[in-house]
């Protein structure tokens, strides 16, 4: 009632005074009210609207007289819109957000400069709810285990629920399951440095853990999210849908002088000094934008032969040129320009290392190009370091250390426009220099708060600013070798596309290699084979085993769009190429063993492994990944003791390595699914999950997804198996025909028919790519015929003859029995019934399921 009260008083009221009354910095019992009743904020919404659009109506049918901009009619509806567009309306949205349970996620998004975290800084500032800050930099990047530190510090119960696993993801579900003491706010500033180019968060714990957040129950905990662009979710994620978004635009006239008052601080000469017009044009030029405002004085302190109103012309000049981001640009220009000597060096020592470094390395590189009897006192280096920090650089909130975006910094030291040859060489040394130093704090310190992707990121980028491939490449191969973790792999996309065709020709089919790995496990095919065919094609033909290593990799992406037959062709040829190789035989028969098991020939492909393994010897690297494979098929045709056996063998070796052991950890949650022992496969898979994410090992991460969702089907949790199946999803470039087979018996179950339609439908189109292009795939076979009953069941007539004749085409010739798939499939089955009536109607294709899947053909497995 107190949202409608509210609105009837605006229809009828001063629309300014009452919406003011309401946003107001204080707390007052009418916001109270509102916030009680949250499910009538849309009728309020709606009304201030109409009010709003009563206002400038009325006005204008008083005032008849005038069409312009200086209109009473005009001004007055710019005056009462303008409250939807000025930070006290994004004040109220923020506040309304913060105190409605139903936004636990809160993305705060506007233009880089524009004000987002001085407002969300005001905001939490008078609502009084702990918060936890953290501002995401190129050198720090937050976790899951952030968010758990945050919440275990923040006054939330972590006690009050055992988490399901140890993973920092099931602890943050047990966290969030359980009560909080009070409401708990987590800010991560500067988002858009988590994003990928698709604005895609990099992380994928952290990913999952928003959805957590998002989709979980009841709690107490937000996430406010402070980004200059808008997030999109990954594929089967949530949270971006659910999040609660206010945006950020460039402050309106009153509210920009006020700020441009506030932040001269009584200097004169200064933007304040400007009229109402000059200023308003400015503020246009500027986008509203306080950061370029600041700038724009900073100019003005700097050059003191420049007039505001001068620096006025030359802003509105470059807006018309440029745009606004333009003219930021330009005003950085300008300002450094103006920096006397000293200053300007340190400035442009940071620009040089573009990440978070301290005054110390400051001073060294900056000193590194002076004489020995004018080198710069490091307490001079700081406190000019804590004065850029005013307008120029970044710092954190400790002014311990400073930086620039890598964006900003490589506008700076801009060598390759420049003309002066002695002008070029010196960004050059600059940038070599940075490059060193920050490699030797790699080298030196592998546990300090630099030692992460992003920082080791930095240290490419500022060789391949100094045009330096060969640097750019020696720190990508030194660091891919002694991390443990995917993420600087996936980082080094970039920069391993840039230096692709400058690098020596010897070393450019192994950077293409690498570039076709990166992107089959991110689910970019088309890109990885174009680039695995260009190392195929440059690597030449005497270098017979390098051609081979690339043609495995080339082959792996064939079978994994469903190419079973290219697939094998290249294996063998590869095998060919190279058979002295213990690697390339060993990647080529275990790949021929992958192609035989999809025609469901096990005693080939157990063969193949069988001599796969022996020719790896007694390397880790390459005998766990095979013996694990084998582990795996043994699970499938129910030899449980020659599993465990394998696994027994493996698992201290494992230990060391993330991605060896989330596969372990895998297969091992297999093994205890298919003996029945639900609780330990859900635990071995969470953990699986929980290593192979920040590894970036997708296959693992969907093989364990797809466990989890099967056991919570088991245990009739359908809702969070259907998330589970959702989940796993989005680490396969094409989807896995199981997951969409998961996926729609869990959604079918948890919301009915029509909301698991679309994706059977789409199981169907996929299983008919894969046929299309292997007739023996007897897992595409069945699972179109599981789709195609669930498509029966849809309507009372349906007829499940097609799913008959699709399990019929599963049992060709050469398929041997596989008893734990078996069970899966026919478990997948009777679950899509949900009552007698249609258990019934899918008693004949259950009982043909298990006979073509049992189905043993005389002379199996040969060829």
């Amino acid at each position: 009632m107190a949202a409608l009260v509210s609105g009837t008083v605006l229809m009828v009221g001063d629309v300014p005074r009452w919406w003011g009354l309401l946003s107001d910095d204080q707390d007052n019992g009418l916001l109270r009210a509102i916030d009680r009743g949250d499910k009538f904020a849309s009728i309020l919404s709606l009304l201030v609207g109409i009010a709003a659009l009563r206002v400038a109506i009325s006005q204008r049918r008083q005032d008849g007289r005038g069409t312009g901009s200086t209109s009473r009619a005009a001004e007055q509806a710019r005056q009462v819109l303008g409250f939807f567009v000025d930070r006290r309306g994004e004040r109220f949205r923020l506040r309304w957000a913060l105190r409605d349970p139903r936004s636990r996620l809160i993305v705060v998004h506007g233009p880089a400069g524009v004000g987002k975290t001085e407002l969300v800084r005001r905001v939490l500032a008078n609502v009084r709810i702990d918060h936890r800050w953290y501002l995401v930099t190129p050198a720090f990047s937050p976790t899951v285990d952030t968010l758990l530190r945050a919440l275990k510090t923040g006054g939330v119960d972590a006690e009050a629920e055992l988490p399901l696993d140890s993973s920092p993801l099931g602890q943050l579900e047990a966290i969030l399951r359980g009560r909080t003491r009070k409401p708990s706010i987590i800010v991560l500033d500067s988002v858009e440095r988590l994003l990928d180019d698709d604005h895609k968060l990099t992380d994928l714990a952290l990913d999952e853990a928003l959805d957590l957040i998002a989709t979980g129950p009841r709690h107490g905990v937000k996430v406010m999210l402070i980004s200059s662009v808008v997030p999109m979710a990954g594929a089967g994620g949530t949270w971006v849908d659910a999040a609660c978004r206010v945006a950020v635009d460039g402050l309106p006239l009153d509210y920009f002088r006020t700020f441009v008052e506030r932040s001269a601080g009584g200097r004169a000469g200064l933007l304040s000094s400007l009229d109402d017009r000059r200023l308003d044009e400015v503020r246009r030029d500027l986008g509203g934008r306080p950061r370029l405002a600041q700038l724009f004085d900073a100019v003005l302190e700097s050059d003191q032969g420049t007039t505001p109103l001068d620096l006025a012309g030359e802003v509105h000049g470059w807006a018309a040129r440029t745009g606004v981001d333009g003219v930021g640009d330009r005003l950085r220009s300008r300002m450094t320009t103006a920096f006397r000597s000293d200053r300007r060096q340190v400035y442009r020592a940071v620009a040089a290392f573009a990440t978070p470094v301290d005054a110390k390395v400051v001073t060294a590189l900056a000193n590194e190009f002076r004489p020995p009897d004018d080198h710069l006192e490091m307490g001079f280096v700081r406190s000019e370091l804590i004065e850029l920090s005013r307008h120029a650089i970044h710092t954190d909130r400790q002014q311990q250390t400073f930086f620039l975006e890598p964006a900003e910094a490589s506008r700076v030291l801009v060598w390759r426009e420049k003309i002066a040859r002695e002008s070029m060489a010196a960004d050059r040394r600059l940038l070599i220099g940075a490059a060193w130093r920050l490699r030797a704090r790699r080298q030196a310190d592998h546990h300090g708060d630099w030692a992460n992707s992003p920082s080791y990121l930095a240290e490419v980028d500022a060789w391949l600013r100094a045009d330096r491939v060969d640097g750019a490449l020696r720190s990508i191969e030194d660091i891919e070798a002694k991390v443990t973790d995917g993420s600087p792999l996936m980082l080094f996309r970039r920069p391993r596309r840039l230096i692709a065709e400058q690098i020596e020709a010897t070393e450019r089919p192994a950077n293409y290699n690498v570039l076709g790995y990166l992107h089959h496990a991110s689910g970019h095919f088309g890109r990885a084979a174009d680039f695995y065919r260009a190392a195929y094609a440059l690597a030449g033909d005497d270098k017979p085993g390098w051609r081979a290593r690339i043609l495995i990799n080339l082959a792996g992406l064939e079978w994994a769009q469903g190419s079973v037959g290219h697939a094998f062709t290249n294996f063998e040829k590869a095998l060919k190429m190279a058979p002295d190789d213990p690697a390339v035989r060993a990647g080529s028969l275990a790949g021929m063993a992958r192609c035989r098991r999809r025609d469901g020939q096990y005693t080939l492909a157990r063969r193949y492994l069988a001599q796969a393994l022996r020719a790896a010897g007694p390397h880790p690297g390459r005998r766990i990944p095979i013996e694990l494979r084998l582990a795996r098929l043994y699970v499938e045709i129910e030899q449980f003791r020659e599993a465990e056996s394998l696994l027994d063998g493996v698992r201290d070796e494992t230990e060391e390595v993330k991605s060896l052991r989330a596969a372990y950890l895998d297969v091992q949650a297999d093994l205890r699914l298919a003996q029945g022992d639900h609780d330990q496969a859900r635990r071995l898979a969470r953990d699986a999950v929980s290593l192979a994410l920040p590894a970036h090992d997708p296959v693992v991460a969907l093989q364990a997804r797809s466990t989890l969702s099967v056991v919570y089907m088991h245990e009739g949790r359908f809702s969070q198996a259907a998330r589970e199946a959702a989940m796993a999803r989005r680490y396969s470039g094409t989807d896995a025909l199981i997951v969409l087979a998961i996926q729609g018996v869990a959604v079918r179950r948890a919301n009915g028919p029509s909301a698991a339609r679309s994706v059977f439908a789409e199981l169907v189109d996929q299983a008919n790519l894969r046929t299309g292009l292997n007739d023996r795939d007897f897992a595409a076979w069945t699972l179109t015929g599981i789709a195609r009953c669930a498509q029966a069941l849809d309507t009372p007539t349906g007829s499940t003859k097609p799913a008959l004749d699709d399990f019929t085409r599963a049992r060709h010739p050469y398929a041997e029995p596989a008893p734990a798939l078996t069970r899966l499939m026919t478990f997948l089955l009777e679950t899509i019934a949900a009552g007698d009536e249609e258990r019934a109607r899918l008693k004949p294709a259950v009982d043909d399921l298990r006979s073509s899947l049992s189905h043993s053909a005389p002379g199996q497995g040969e060829r």
